[in-house]
């Protein structure tokens, strides 16, 4: 299963609410482009909202306080899973709930993920009836282990079932029977959650699933196949297949960007919906004909901004609530030849081409930077 959450998670930093909708587990890349589209640093608050894939479905409103970095912790962990050990998560979150809990901390999550070892699970038992019976037969019941064929058929499989398991504190599943007979893993205080800077620029896969890191090593030798992009500075960008040189050729100008170049040429692939490998390798040397706007991520943002620079902070202060601001916004975008983005607001430079053929040529420029 490739995913496991949809996520929502927003803030509103200085009162500017930010949102980014993500499927989890996400790479290292997507986890940081979320930060930076939320203009958040990765410690700063922000709150998420989330639907589990039908198979972790019963985790719907169970999950305490979830954050997005644990999250996709657990969701990583759960993406890995077998049937087992999928069996034994859902019963140790069961057993959970059946103590009379209504949600559950992601860290306690996080230690039944990998806690599958810690279980006793009988696939395909899902009633008492059939958990009695598999006991009998499998001789889990000194009792009856004499007796013979026709007093078997007189006992109350039911019960026994029953018996056991409430004895045992087990539950069943979707998958079967699962009973707990060892101390639970306790991983989620081991784990750091904070997602780090790659080394990569750009993580692609070959055709038998092998995975090759870009930059490529200098001098090293490089192969020609094509390569799929899984991971990648600018995550827009993943999906696409490239030959391996001309994939290394932008993971190295990638590479060479400064951060805030980064987010401004995530800013432009959006703009211009850029998904061909040549076109986005040409982009970077496009950077310098644009002025890049993180603060402004709305056209009333851009109204306002513009407000406050033509008018002064106390006249703009007096206007800005008897405006349309959302219109003006609109109107000013397509007057400079702009496009505002999921990173902010990017400015055509004078004399470079607009986004697209509806937009009106650049008459003038607003003095953001």
């Amino acid at each position: 299963m490739d995913k496991v959450f949809h996520i929502r998670t927003f803030c509103s930093p200085n009162g500017t609410y930010r949102e980014v909708e993500l499927d989890l587990p996400a790479t290292p890349y997507e986890l940081l482009d979320a930060m930076d589209q939320l203009r958040l640093d990765p410690d700063w608050p922000s709150y998420l909202e989330f639907h589990a894939a039908e198979e972790y479905d019963y985790l719907n409103q169970r999950i305490q306080e979830p954050h997005l970095f644990p999250l996709n912790a657990l969701a990583t962990r759960l993406a890995e899973l077998d049937w087992r050990g999928m069996a034994a998560f859902e019963g140790l979150v069961s057993m959970d709930l059946q103590k009379g809990k209504t949600a559950i901390p992601v860290g306690s999550l996080i230690d039944y993920a990998y806690s599958g070892e810690c279980c006793h699970v009988v696939e395909e038992t899902v009633t008492d009836e059939e958990l009695g019976r598999f006991l009998v037969e499998n001789g889990f019941i000194p009792e009856v282990e004499n007796l013979s064929d026709e007093a078997l058929k007189l006992l109350d499989y039911t019960q026994i079932g029953k018996t056991h398991r409430e004895a045992e504190g087990g539950t069943f599943t979707g998958f079967g029977y699962v009973e707990r007979h060892d101390e639970l893993r306790q991983v989620y205080k081991t784990l750091t959650f904070t997602p780090k800077l790659p080394a990569y620029t750009i993580l692609a896969q070959t055709s038998d699933g092998s995975q090759v890191e870009f930059p490529f090593p200098a001098n090293a030798p490089m192969g020609t196949e094509p390569v799929r992009f899984v991971d990648c500075a600018a995550p827009s960008l993943i999906g696409l297949t490239g030959g391996m040189e001309t994939v290394d050729l932008l993971a190295r100008r990638l590479a060479g960007l400064e951060l805030r170049e980064l987010t401004a040429y995530k800013a432009l692939l959006d703009a211009e919906h850029c998904k061909d490998i040549a076109q986005a390798t040409s982009l970077i040397d496009e950077l310098d004909q644009y002025t890049f706007c993180p603060e402004y991520g709305s056209a009333s943002e851009v109204a306002e901004g513009q407000l406050h620079l033509i008018l002064g902070e106390r006249e703009a202060g007096m206007i800005l609530p008897h405006l349309d601001l959302n219109g003006y916004g609109k109107d000013l975008i397509q007057y400079l030849g702009g496009a505002v983005t999921p990173y902010g607001f990017l400015e055509k430079r004078e004399n470079a081409p607009t986004f697209s053929e509806e937009n009106q040529p650049q008459r003038g420029g607003m003095e953001m930077m």
